[in-house]
């Protein structure tokens, strides 16, 4: 749940800060007026393409549902350029966590454009409470001891072909929501399981 508290009030600040700009009642000296420069919210905000927004808003900060999270995370993207990202998140489910690093590369387009990537994660819980039930990846690729035990640590490759929306005029410019199916390789077993995620991110 820490996650979801973290998701809620990472989309409440967002929200906030776009409202005041759209009523343009922040006063220079405001913090929320900083931050909303520092955010880049603003009526006159325009790009012509996802690679002209890229290439201004080099950071990237979102929440996603699935995938090489678990059921849920929290991740950040670092644009080095208009077309490749790299990115590493955190998340988990019942008693347990993820983390995951990788590679982005997008394709040029207006709001919609496809991209590709690859990656790198790690399941794994702290405890003897560790749950593979409710994970149907989990319960593919865990041995019978390590099920037997409740511990364990798992390794992925991950492949992805997804689709983004990128908003890219006004106030709202640099919110972006995400699909994408996922193939993950576990290294131990090399077992394969098609898997999928959806999100939303802000760059700024």
């Amino acid at each position: 749940m820490k996650y979801v508290g973290f998701a809620t009030l990472f989309v409440s600040i967002i929200f906030s800060l776009q409202v005041r700009a759209l009523s343009q009642e922040l006063d220079e000296g405001d913090f929320l007026s900083t931050v909303a420069t520092v955010l880049k919210i603003s009526e006159d905000n325009s790009y012509q393409s996802n690679f002209a927004l890229r290439e201004t808003r080099r950071i990237g900060l979102g929440l996603g549902v699935g995938g090489t999270f678990g059921r849920y995370g929290l991740n950040i993207e670092v644009n080095f350029e208009d077309q490749n990202a790299g990115f590493a998140g955190f998340g988990g489910g019942t008693n347990y966590n993820t983390f995951n690093i990788g590679w982005k590369h997008i394709f040029e387009g207006d709001t919609i454009a496809p991209y590709t990537s690859a990656g790198y994660s790690r399941w794994y819980n702290v405890g003897s409470d560790g749950d593979y039930r409710n994970s149907p990846i989990l319960d593919r690729v865990l041995s019978s001891h390590q099920k037997a035990e409740h511990r364990f640590s798992t390794d992925f490759l991950s492949g992805a072909v997804g689709l983004q929306y990128l908003h890219l005029q006004g106030p709202m410019a640099g919110t972006s929501l995400y699909a994408e199916v996922i193939l993950l390789g576990e290294v131990n077993n090399s077992t394969l399981v098609p898997t999928g995620s959806v999100g939303a991110s802000y760059y700024f």
